[in-house]
């Protein structure tokens, strides 16, 4: 007759034996005593590499970086309670990114429900609809029936993981006092995964007289730098030009083409030429890239008669012009590697020779700006991929910083992969999801990130921390929400304009450094900022760089580009 130990740690062993099956390999830690057997069964498997986050919203954040940057599903470990709940901003963000998660919630028994004992809710469907699937596990028994369920839902959770399209999958796992499970285990099956994706060949041989029309590729969400690559090809195959936002990696992976149109902000904004060229197929792969004025383009052209193909093989099919008439349910690399297959006549060289000449004609105004030698958020931002060695790993927070990458980025030769957090485009979790970025690829990783954002995560610098990643964090400091001087918000008088909006911390952020013993500099001029950062990511040590910038600056110096560039365009520069 086994022990109620033994019993429990043979169930919770074969279901970790299921996830490890597979793929999993590593997991974060959220400290707690009814998740006690399951973590330390984790931390004992020699298979699994484990973190430790004591902040619950913060382990969750670094496991959606783990995952970002390994595409493998990671295991994220809790108590029962709240203590769950705090994982929900990560995972709506792992949902709408299609970032593998299998969250597992230890809970108290049947018996301890709805009975007032302490630390106990209702943890079932915790999640919703952020999950795409749900499963309550059963009390531990001594059965094999149960064994193999226990080791067929850890890899059923693995595997539905990381099926397209990709996310979290929630189990919840109701244990019985004593918690210490058995730990006299020593062997271990081998992880035996095998990815089983086969090569998939698509014909497109149908949309052949599509492909030799005057066409524009829209490229939105996270892709790889060997698929940007791939993308650049496809555009200058068929002399479309291409537009996409920085987390594309279409101007960070080392492959330069004359189709990249990559100031699109302020094309889009600021040029009134740009709405006579009408495409006549749009080939969409993801959402919308994050520029507005492109997107306001785009709802403009869903007014023409053109062709709206859009590519996403987790048929998701999330358009919202609503406007795609061929859906193409494939990954990016398949339909890229169809058309560089297919015998196309690509279209006259006039469609793309026309974008080239706005795209040039914003680089030069942008070139001119007085703003470009002084250090300032913008130039910082500009500036910001020059010192950055090949294999860096970029996370850039949302609001103010993303946007002004995405305006001024300069395409480098150097292949380095920008990562950000644009599921739902919250600012929460930022500086966890960069720590889980470099513990997975144990490269070099920038984070660039404004004053709230840091804020909102602080709780992240203690895993920077604690495992020493190397992580270097350029911080944009406007004291405040900046990002609200570019919206109507900014029209509202002071009185509450400045409470709701402006939100100022007044945080010294040079003794949030100390605290987390890390480097802190605050560089005053362009030149010895880029020599602090250089420094800094060859160190290989935490690092906080503080950049001083004013509410209103880059709204200003944005303001004065668009004028500029419309005097220019206007005067047939």
């Amino acid at each position: 007759m086994k022990t109620p130990q033994q019993t429990m740690t043979e169930y919770l062993s074969a279901l970790l034996d299921g996830l490890v099956a597979t793929g999993s390999t590593r997991a974060v830690i959220s400290p707690g005593s009814r998740s006690t057997p399951v973590s330390l069964l984790i931390h004992r498997d020699p298979r699994l590499t484990d973190y430790v986050a004591v902040d619950e919203r913060s382990a969750a954040f670094f496991a959606l970086g783990l995952a970002k940057a390994s595409q493998e599903p990671v295991i994220l470990v809790c108590t029962s309670g709240t203590a769950a709940a705090n994982y929900y901003p990560a995972i709506c963000e792992a949902k709408a990114s299609r970032i593998p998660l299998v969250i597992l919630t230890t809970d108290r028994p049947p018996e301890l429900q709805g009975v007032g004992a302490p630390q106990t809710m209702n943890q079932q469907e915790l999640f919703g609809k952020q999950v795409k699937s749900f499963t309550q596990l059963t009390v531990p028994e001594e059965t094999p029936a149960l064994l193999r369920s226990s080791y067929w839902q850890g890899e059923q959770a693995a595997r539905q993981a990381i099926q397209a399209p990709k996310g979290p999958v929630h189990l919840n796992i109701p244990l019985r006092e004593p918690l210490l499970p058995d730990l006299s285990r020593s062997s271990y099956p081998a992880n035996v995964f095998v990815d089983d994706k086969v090569a998939v060949h698509i014909s497109l041989a149908s949309y052949t007289a599509l492909f030799e029309k005057k066409g524009i590729i829209v490229v939105g969400e996270a892709h790889t730098p060997a698929e940007a690559r791939m993308l650049l090809q496809v555009a200058e195959t068929l002399h479309w030009p291409i537009v996409g936002d920085p987390l594309t990696n279409l101007a960070t992976c080392g492959y330069k083409s004359t189709s990249y149109i990559r100031q699109i902000d302020s094309i889009f904004g600021a040029c009134p030429a740009i709405s006579e060229l009408e495409p006549e197929v749009v080939l969409r792969f993801g959402r919308l890239p994050i520029s507005k004025n492109l997107a306001q383009w785009l709802s403009k052209a869903t007014l023409t008669p053109a062709v709206w193909l859009l590519v996403d093989d987790g048929q998701e099919w999330l358009d919202q012009l609503q406007c795609t008439t061929h859906p193409l349910p494939y990954s990016t690399k398949q339909v890229c590697q169809a058309i560089l297959e297919m015998v196309v006549q690509p279209c006259a060289l006039d469609w793309l020779e026309q974008w080239q000449t706005l795209q040039k004609q914003a680089e030069e105004v942008i070139a001119q700006g007085a703003w470009l030698h002084q250090l300032s958020e913008t130039s910082a931002a500009y500036h910001f991929f020059a010192p950055l060695p090949e294999q860096t790993q970029v996370m850039v927070a949302n609001s103010n910083a993303i946007r002004m990458v995405d305006r001024f980025l300069v395409p480098t030769q150097k292949e380095c992969t920008i990562w950000g957090n644009r599921g739902v485009n919250g600012i929460d979790g930022t500086l966890s999801t960069a720590a889980g970025i470099a513990a997975a690829t144990q490269q070099p990783t920038v984070l660039l990130v404004g004053d709230l954002a840091l804020f909102h995560d602080m709780n992240g610098l203690q895993l920077i921390r604690a495992y020493q990643l190397p992580v270097t964090i350029v911080l944009l400091n406007n004291q405040g929400g900046g990002i609200f001087s570019f919206l109507s918000q900014r029209t509202l008088d002071p009185t509450d304009f400045d409470p709701l909006f402006a939100t100022s911390l007044a945080m010294d952020f040079g003794q949030v450094a100390t605290l987390y013993q890390m480097t802190y500099l605050q560089p005053q001029t362009l030149n010895t900022y880029q020599e602090q950062l250089s420094h800094a990511i060859q160190n290989g040590q935490p690092a906080l760089i503080e950049i001083q910038g004013t509410f209103d600056e880059p709204v200003a110096i944005w303001n004065e580009t668009l004028t500029r560039l419309r005097k220019k365009v206007e005067s047939g520069e």
